[in-house]
């Protein structure tokens, strides 16, 4: 008469249950955010996706524009934004007052910014108002994008050339969806923004060499970018006089 119980010789091989090494991804963790510090500005978030994508598009720099003009029309809603000239603009993104007046346009003309304009005076970020930018202006279904976003991560970003900033949106909308500042970044899926496959690279690589996010490179397979946390301003600095020295916004 045999064994009560079943008897098994044969050991346990671990090794028969691992998937074959190129099923085998690279996995991406969940990483917080990075975040201003009390009293520190930031730019507001929800924003519609139309909205960004719409400025995004935007020949020169208008997509600068709309961001500058949003953040300061959220963070000084009691009139000290009356302050801010067109002028005082074209300091803090270093370009010429002419390239924000044709920004400026840009945003007019795409529905998302109204200017009041008043006889023999400047304009100033108080003459501005926000328009939602509707839903249907785009075929996307893709949520906001989320913020807050430090101001003192997104200001170097609107001072890089080229797609940069472009790709710094992309980034921040991906970190939002997936709540993480780990993501993967497809570089042909932002179509949408304005952004090339060779752009998006491009952009990609300006943020990286400015110390903005990391980029993990994978042959064959998108990279795992990291949104890092803001540059650390020069010791002594405070967030005010970064604010407002110099013209910058």
């Amino acid at each position: 008469m045999g064994p009560s119980g079943p008897v098994d010789d044969v050991p346990w091989d671990l090794d028969r249950f691992r998937l074959p090494a190129e099923l085998v991804g690279v996995s991406v963790s969940m990483r917080r955010l990075p975040r201003h510090r009390y009293g520190e500005p930031f730019l507001r978030g929800p924003i519609p996706f139309a909205w960004v994508a719409t400025a995004c598009r935007l020949p020169g720099i208008g997509l600068h524009v709309a961001l500058t003009l949003r953040f300061l029309r959220a963070r000084f809603r009691r009139g000290r934004d009356r302050r801010w000239t067109l002028e005082g603009l074209s300091q803090g993104l270093q370009v010429s007052p002419d390239s924000v007046r044709r920004g400026l346009h840009a945003c007019e003309r795409a529905g998302l910014l109204c200017v009041t304009r008043k006889p023999g005076c400047k304009i100033l970020a108080a003459d501005v108002a926000i328009l939602q930018r509707s839903e249907g202006a785009t075929v996307s279904n893709h949520r906001p994008l989320y913020g807050p976003i430090p101001w003192a991560w997104l200001l170097p970003a609107l001072r890089l050339p080229g797609p940069a900033l472009q790709v710094a949106m992309a980034c921040w909308l991906s970190a939002g969806w997936e709540r993480s500042a780990e993501f993967e970044l497809g570089l042909s899926a932002w179509g949408e923004v304005g952004l090339s496959r060779s752009a998006a690279g491009r952009g990609l690589r300006a943020l990286e060499r400015a110390g903005l996010v990391s980029v993990r490179d994978r042959p064959g397979q998108k990279p795992i970018v990291t949104v890092q946390d803001a540059p650390q301003r020069p010791h002594g600095g405070s967030d005010e006089s970064h604010e407002e020295a110099g013209g910058s916004p």
